[in-house]
């Protein structure tokens, strides 16, 4: 039986980003998911890294600082993966002309004259360009952070704690992180209500020659170094769906039969933003991502609700009890819901939680376990 220091329970950007940087820090690391590394949602991901405009506050401050530090980290790891070119943002409802221009991130008007100066494939729109931007090949980077590290095509039902050991099969290991996305969690978080985000991604041939990234409602990269482009959108939110996801969204019957219809309206969107000649569809993905209602991600100790409140019933009623006096999970993290911005996001927060874990540095409170724990306590 093999035994490592921290067994990561979920393949994808948040748990091969996780495996890196402990494996940076000298510990020994496997990796468990069902379906392989960047199996399920980001492996189908669009992979598109771009910073979020508007005026600041303390939501798009994180996205931003993530994407500048995780730009920077893509290209030192493995720079053939990423396409750094930039997006061009295009008004729509969520974000208008004036959200796109009033902030403090550096950008450029681009007129509909401009942009056909560019190329002359652009259809009549016009938008904000900024330079610190990119697209990445998910799976190359997944693989790239693994490579140093075990890995296990299983689909884990429960975990068994003994012995200051967590044991799965013949798997041992001193610590568990669950960086499971949209799957089941194996312990009790009720105070972390993950809502899946179905998302699209159609890789794409053509001919047309797309300068930089293009965002609109959907997304539509640069031609990449592989050749294609991708087009992806993130297309539905089930928080009034009781639903668990057990498999790969390929596999779901919800939304098994709807291939086509939903295909050939993401090539529409496309086409309305540029035109794309001699197109032909080299590959559809789907990926069910995993947020949150805040629309944070989560990392840190996971918290035992009920230990803790039986603890410190008080809590309830607005008491303040310091994190250091919860109960917690033995030896037990996870970093989750990271939605649609996995890729920016996890380097960014596998740094963190693993100073947090190994050299007990101070993590954000906005996307701490416990902030979750103290706001479900007093609001039931």
């Amino acid at each position: 039986m093999k035994i490592y220091d921290f067994l990561i329970i979920g393949a994808g950007s948040a748990g091969c980003s996780m495996a890196y940087f402990l494996q940076k820090e000298n510990k020994s690391v496997a990796l468990i998911d069902r379906e392989g590394i960047a199996g399920g949602a980001s492996g189908a991901a669009g992979a598109f890294l771009s910073p979020l405009p508007g005026k600041k506050n303390p939501y798009n401050s994180l996205v931003n600082a993530a994407l500048e530090y995780s730009l920077d980290f893509y290209e030192k790891l493995l720079s053939k993966a990423v396409d750094k070119k930039g997006v061009l943002r295009v008004a729509d409802s969520n974000f208008d002309e004036k959200k796109l221009s009033q902030n403090s991130i550096k950008h450029k008007y681009l007129d509909s004259k401009k942009l056909h100066e560019i190329s002359k494939n652009f259809m009549n729109i016009d938008g904000f360009f900024y330079e610190n931007a990119a697209v990445i090949d998910p799976l190359q980077i997944c693989l790239e952070l693994t490579k140093k590290c075990d890995f296990y095509k299983r689909d884990v039902k429960e975990l068994c704690f003994k012995d200051g050991f967590y044991t799965i099969d013949d798997i041992k290991a001193r610590s568990i992180i669950l960086a499971q996305g949209v799957g089941s969690s194996l312990v009790e978080i009720p105070y972390m209500k993950i809502s899946p985000i179905f998302g699209l991604r159609v890789d794409v041939k053509t001919t047309t020659k797309v300068p930089f990234n293009i965002h609109k409602s959907i997304s539509v990269s640069t031609n990449k170094q592989d050749g294609t482009i991708s087009i992806g959108a993130t297309q539905q939110r089930h928080d009034d769906e009781k639903m668990e996801c057990l498999t790969t969204c390929d596999k779901c019957a919800y939304y098994i039969n709807s291939d086509e219809v939903q295909i050939a309206t993401l090539l529409k969107q496309a086409e309305e933003l540029i035109k794309l000649e001699d197109l032909e569809v080299v590959k559809t993905y789907k990926g069910a991502r995993a947020t949150i209602k805040s629309y944070f991600p989560v990392i840190g100790k996971v918290v035992d609700y009920e230990r803790s409140l039986k603890k410190h019933p008080s809590i309830k009623n607005g008491t303040k009890i310091p994190p250091e006096m919860l109960e917690y999970y033995p030896n037990m993290y996870l970093i989750n819901a990271l939605g649609s911005r996995g890729f920016v996001y996890g380097p960014y927060l596998a740094k963190i939680l693993t100073k947090s874990i190994l050299h007990n540095e101070t993590m954000p409170k906005e996307v701490s376990t416990e902030k979750l724990f103290y706001k479900a306590a007093r609001k039931n």
